[in-house]
């Protein structure tokens, strides 16, 4: 069985490998490269701490351990002193510098993503033991084919992102707070504390998502405990000793990620301090007092708070988001049910429910609590994100799938094991992993596009953004005008890469609202939403024309006539 799973994780690595050089660069990966590149070099975090640093060091370990290092500074890095000052987009600027080095990008690209390769191996492995535990071996070979040829796990574990590092350190801190649970030693409260730190230190969704799902884990345990089927209480003093040990560890792993920094979070030369005041007002005491503290009060890992302080204004402004042609900034609550249910494999999507609907039942009859676990995460995760006005992603929700991969492991088993007549559940199973495998091997390389049938033909009339256009087809596009001997185009590329660096024809900016004639390369975030406020319409005269071609998936190739354009 190890062996098995060996090799679906293997065969898993190695379709995204294969991937790299297909890509260029998404939109968020030069702040990862740039961001982790600072900590590795400078021993600092400022470039960009809207994220923690755990996935940033592990993009840029392999750069730098090939002899890259942060650029010196210019223009296109702010410096005050020997002290590197965020600025906005300056990520991008930094990140390419590294990126385009050497005129090695396919390379340097190719070393940020290997660093969150082990990430994906490290949650098949927490699927395989946590399905082995619970239901047992079969299981959890079943949940591992399914989470090693998911498209979405499949796309974020071949990027430079943070993403597919929260998925695995997430779900290795339940799987950690289980073990704890049932008996909370020295060592396992150590573990717990390392595990929850790392999920920090990935993404901090994880402070929200952590104690919600292990709210829900109590309280399946406490459910279990009533009706006799828990294990026996510890006593409380040693409980307590072990809650503590957790804490400080924690602490100590998430200080130490931050290179146990201890400043001030700002200076009184940088006022005002708009961050501050947009939390506290810009006048009276608590006003003073904040000001005080941010700027006369060292504290350890102030990064840290500056990150969680510009990710809860950021949840609380909203980001302009699309679903379904439309546009807002206060998000949809069914946002997150509709991409689970356009980018999963609909046959991953149909034994999860068998498994949630079966688990669920015995739940309520006082079933395992441990075997209950997945299913009260999964539904917790997906109730969490739902009020979120920030839609960007079936990203953004990636930990959901390594617990539903164990739930579907399960529901296979029992789809398997039908009573009358015996032949139906295996045929049946057997067709939907089939199934599973034929969609996911007819999307490579491109899983991060990738849409099950319920997306139809134009998946961006639902979603665009990093579900279907995340720049990533920039590459392509130049081999395409190359060998259509294109040698003017007009672009509009959603993305951060350079397009001067990627032998691209003489280019010109396409703005919208303005008729433009020849040839034109229109990403479909671009097309669909722009970058004005709703309702947008800055390339409705493009929808008139047939596009020559589509792209990869993302960038769609027009060639307008003068004779057309007013048409």
């Amino acid at each position: 069985m190890v062996l098995a799973v060996l090799v679906l994780a293997g065969v898993g690595a190695t379709r995204i490998i294969l991937t790299y050089h297909v890509f260029s660069q998404t939109y968020d990966e030069p702040a990862s490269v740039a961001a982790g590149m600072e900590w590795l070099d400078r021993g600092t975090y400022r470039v960009d701490y809207s994220h923690p640093p755990l996935a940033r060091l592990a993009v840029a370990l392999g750069l730098y351990l090939d002899g890259l290092r942060l650029p010196a500074g210019g223009s296109e890095l702010p410096l005050r002193g020997d002290e590197l000052v965020f600025a906005p987009q300056s990520w991008v600027q930094v990140g390419n510098q590294i990126l385009y080095a050497r005129d090695q990008y396919s390379h340097n690209l190719a070393l940020a993503r290997l660093g969150v390769l082990p990430f994906f191996f490290l949650a098949a492995a927490v699927v395989w033991v946590w399905s082995r535990t619970a239901f047992g071996d079969t299981s959890a070979l079943l949940a591992v084919f399914l989470f090693t040829t998911l498209p979405p796990v499949l796309a974020h574990a071949g990027l430079a992102t943070t993403d597919m590092v929260f998925a695995a350190t997430f779900v290795v801190a339940l799987l950690a707070f289980i073990y704890w649970l049932e008996c909370p030693t020295y060592l396992r409260s150590s573990v717990l504390g390392l595990a929850v730190a790392l999920a920090i230190l990935s993404k901090f969704s994880a402070l929200l998502f952590l104690p919600a799902c292990g709210l829900a884990m109590l309280a399946c345990r406490w459910r279990a405990r009533r009706n006799g089927t828990g294990s026996r209480e510890v006593p409380l003093p040693r409980r307590a000793t072990a809650i503590a040990l957790t804490m400080v560890t924690s602490f100590l792993v998430i200080w130490g990620g931050y290179r146990f920094a201890v400043h001030t979070i700002t200076r009184s030369a940088d006022r005002p301090h708009e961050r501050i005041d947009l939390s506290v007002g810009a006048e009276g005491t608590l006003h003073r007092l904040a000001y005080l503290v941010a700027e006369r009060a060292p504290l350890p890992a102030p990064e840290l708070l500056m990150g969680i302080q510009y990710q809860r204004l950021h949840a609380a402004r909203g980001q302009l988001d699309y679903l379904f042609g439309k546009m807002n900034k206060t998000g949809w609550w069914y946002f997150f049910p509709i991409v689970l249910a356009v980018k999963s494999p609909l046959p991953f999507l149909i034994l999860s429910g068998i498994g949630l609907v079966i688990l669920g039942v015995q739940g309520c009859q006082g079933a395992d609590w441990r075997a209950l676990a997945p299913v009260a995460i999964a539904v917790t995760l997906l109730l969490v994100c739902m009020p979120s006005r920030i839609n960007i992603g079936v990203r953004l929700i990636l930990p959901i799938y390594p617990v539903l991969a164990i739930v579907a492991g399960f529901g296979a088993i029992r789809l398997w094991n039908l009573a009358r007549p015996k032949w139906v559940g295996p045929a049946m199973v057997i067709v939907l992993l089939l199934w599973q495998l034929t969609a996911s091997v007819r999307a490579h390389p491109d899983y991060l596009a990738y849409f099950n049938e319920l997306g139809g033909s134009s998946p961006e009339r639902i979603v665009v953004d990093s579900d279907l256009d995340w720049g990533q087809d920039l590459l392509r596009l130049a081999e395409a005008l190359r060998a259509r001997k294109i040698d003017s185009v007009s672009i509009d590329y959603f993305g951060s890469a350079d397009l001067s660096r990627h032998g691209l024809p003489r280019i010109q900016r396409l703005l919208p609202y303005q008729q433009t004639t020849g040839w034109i390369a229109i990403s479909k975030s671009r097309l669909k939403h722009g970058e004005g406020e709703p309702p947008y319409r800055g390339y409705a005269w493009l929808e008139s024309h047939e596009p020559v071609a589509l792209i990869g998936r993302s960038i769609l190739l027009y060639y307008v006539r003068a004779s057309a354009a007013g048409q």
